[in-house]
């Protein structure tokens, strides 16, 4: 057994597409196709929008979170007192406006002259009075007078 590594040597009269290597494997080697860069990109840009919905998500719950915490938090002695203090200010501006508007619409309501009062005539000769309602004879029935009460 020889065992002597023999360096391949090259023949320039040899044709090299006619040389063979010997092959590993039974199998034809696959050509590598590039991935398209387009893909890279398109990965990338829905990464980054993933990363932007979240960041916001997060951010509208951590507000969230904060107004929940500032709504719910019990007064201090001087908020509680300023509160009390704005409170009985509105009531009692409230309660002015309230009566100013009153008095006004009781002003409108009230005349300052008296109605005059309609005095109720006697009845004629071909007149009636039905139920507090007057009326005057017709040729072929009776007329009703509104107006003209009894």
């Amino acid at each position: 057994m020889d065992r002597k590594r023999h360096e391949p040597t090259y023949n320039p009269e040899q044709d090299l597409k006619q040389l063979e290597f010997q092959r590993r494997y039974g199998r034809q080697a696959r050509e590598a196709k590039g991935i398209s860069p387009w893909i890279y990109i398109a990965v990338g840009a829905a990464l980054l929008v993933a990363i932007a919905m979240g960041l916001i998500e997060w951010n509208a719950r951590r507000q969230a979170a904060a107004m929940t915490r500032e709504l719910t938090r019990p007064m201090t002695a001087q908020e509680q007192a300023d509160f009390n203090a704005e409170m009985d200010r509105q009531a009692r501006q409230l309660q002015a406006e309230t009566a100013a508007e009153v008095a006004a619409v009781q002003q409108t309501i009230q005349l300052d002259r008296l109605l005059p009062v309609q005095e109720r005539r006697p009845l004629d000769a071909e007149e009636r009075c039905i139920e507090g309602r007057r009326f005057q004879k017709i040729q072929g029935g009776w007329r009703d007078l509104p107006n003209d009460p009894c």
